[in-house]
């Protein structure tokens, strides 16, 4: 990974572990490190894949946004390695983590349900 990357998405970033991991020149990789998703990542997975389900469609967008995969160079993290190596369980994580990382980067009025406004004493909020 080049500086400019790793300064380009810090913050922007969460690391995970895989149950299996993804088998590649004779070892098993598990460690991974996926960005955010940009606008660009659904639209670029469209375009090369059209008409395809969309599992397919994911597994591209995660694809592009996995910084890293254990020690497996980035440009041989490719959506064939995935089709063929990445388990459902492992999908799944992937997935968790995508979601937890939206979750993070979430202002904090998104984050908090409506109504726990109503948690603050009543003390706090009245004046008489």
């Amino acid at each position: 990974m080049t500086e400019h990357s790793s300064k380009r998405w810090e913050g922007l970033s969460i690391t995970g572990e895989l149950q299996m991991g993804v088998y590649y020149s004779g070892l098993r990789h598990k460690t991974f490190t996926l960005r955010v998703p940009v606008a660009g990542d659904l639209v670029a997975a469209q375009e090369l894949h059209p008409g395809a389900p969309f599992q397919m469609i994911m597994l591209e967008v995660y694809r592009r946004q996995l910084l890293s995969l254990g020690e497996i160079p980035t440009e041989a993290i490719t959506t064939e390695l995935l089709l063929g190596d990445l388990t459902e369980s492992d999908l799944a994580i992937i997935a968790d983590a995508d979601a937890e990382l939206e979750k993070k980067l979430a202002p904090p009025s998104a984050a908090t349900p409506t109504g726990d406004e109503s948690n603050t004493p009543s003390s706090a909020t009245a004046t008489g």
